[in-house]
């Protein structure tokens, strides 16, 4: 054989061993081993685990709850009122401000009063006038009556008499009316606080001019608040006059208040089909002014109950509410039955059934369903089966 020949050989010899080394590599890629077929059978076959978090979970607890009506208004003074200018003049002095407490018959302000004094002073000379000419008419009435039984005179010049007394009598009393005018009017010339309160306007400075029906002061009694809150028909039927409300006011985020329904108007609104309900409450510290927000509630049944959030009940839109729970590292399926709900704290009864300290699931999670099993966040069990985070279920 040549050198060339040989040369040949060698090459075809090498080609076709790298050809089988190809091949056979390929195949060893294409068909695994039966081991390893087995291993990725068995984690296919291995469970899925839910890995809850604390807020995927809610708790069965035992305790007060109440079925409450929500209620909210603006709180305002039970008493108020503007004082106004119940007679003309200038304003000489004026001793209050706004934000002032003032007791009930203290003086605010004094209008000038020597033309009211003048008219008092005209009223009181007028009165004595009249009555001087009452008794001198009355002194003729006598007289004429003796002449008239002694026949001296006629029936005609007594009845004239008579009438001179009868209009005497009328000046009097006029007289005694013009007087309790312009006294009442000079009293009015003095504005005095109609009862104990604050004031919260006041429209008059000294030397300013005021006419009848000015409105001069604002005055409010807080010691007694109340607000008006709508309630809807379907919810009226529970609210009795009497009836407890706890109070949350603005701006008093750390305090609660107590009130008490006071009355309930007797027609519902002809737009909104809202009744008014009027709530009454104590500011006996005077730390509450009108016009503050308040947002309360009044329970209409309570009942001492296993509870569990609103969020952790399913199948609500059916007729068999039901909850998923954490038993021995599964979910299982428990049907509840609903009692009082309170839709303020989004909380409702479930009656029997579940002990107290029973972890449900409250996290509206996809694809879960009662079997499912699933690891508690404080489970230390690290386990063999494939594990998937709750919140990426599904």
């Amino acid at each position: 054989m040549t050198h060339t020949a040989q040369t040949r050989f060698s090459r075809k010899t090498v080609a076709i061993a790298v050809a089988l080394v190809i091949g056979i590599g390929g195949w060893l890629v294409s068909h695994p081993s039966q081991a390893a077929q087995e291993k990725d059978k068995e984690k296919a076959k291995a469970p899925t685990v839910l890995e809850l978090s604390h807020s995927d979970l809610a708790t069965v607890e035992h305790g007060y709850l109440t079925q409450p009506v929500a209620l909210s208004g603006t709180l305002s003074p039970v008493k108020q009122t503007l004082i106004g200018a119940e007679v003309e003049g200038i304003a000489t002095e004026v001793l209050v401000r706004n934000g002032e407490s003032v007791k009930a018959g203290q003086l605010l302000a004094r209008l000038d009063t020597r033309e009211l004094r003048d008219r008092v002073t005209a009223s009181a000379a007028n009165l004595e006038r009249a009555r001087a000419e009452l008794k001198l008419a009355e002194k003729d009435r006598l007289r004429s009556t003796d002449l008239l039984k002694q026949h001296f005179i006629s029936p005609n010049s007594h009845d004239a008499t008579e009438s001179k007394y009868a209009v005497a009598q009328a000046q009097v009393k006029a007289e005694e009316a013009q007087l309790a005018l312009a006294q009442k009017s000079l009293d009015h010339a003095t504005l005095r606080a109609p009862f104990a309160g604050v004031i919260y306007e006041r429209h008059v400075d000294v030397g300013s001019r005021v006419a009848i029906g000015q409105k001069l002061f604002g005055l409010v009694d807080l010691h007694d608040l109340e607000f008006e809150a709508k309630v809807a028909l379907a919810e009226l039927p529970a609210i009795k006059a009497g009836q407890a409300v706890s109070l949350r006011v603005e701006g008093f985020s750390s305090r609660s208040f107590t009130g008490r329904v006071e009355r309930i108007a007797p027609m519902a609104d002809n737009g909104t089909r809202m009744v008014p309900v009027y709530i009454r409450l104590k500011n006996d510290d005077g730390q509450l002014r009108g016009g503050m927000f308040a947002q309360g509630e009044v329970a209409v049944a309570a009942a001492e109950t296993d509870h569990l959030p609103l969020s952790a009940l399913r199948g609500l839109d059916g007729k068999a509410p039901y909850v998923l729970a954490v038993e021995n590292g599964k979910l299982v399926e428990h049907k509840v039955q609903l009692g009082l709900i309170n839709q303020i704290s989004k909380t409702a009864a479930i009656g029997a059934g579940l002990k107290v300290g029973t972890k449900v699931v409250a996290a509206k999670l996809d694809n879960i369903k009662a079997g499912q099993q699933v690891k508690l966040p404080d489970d230390t069990h690290a386990g063999e089966p494939a594990k998937v985070d709750a919140k990426k279920a599904g």
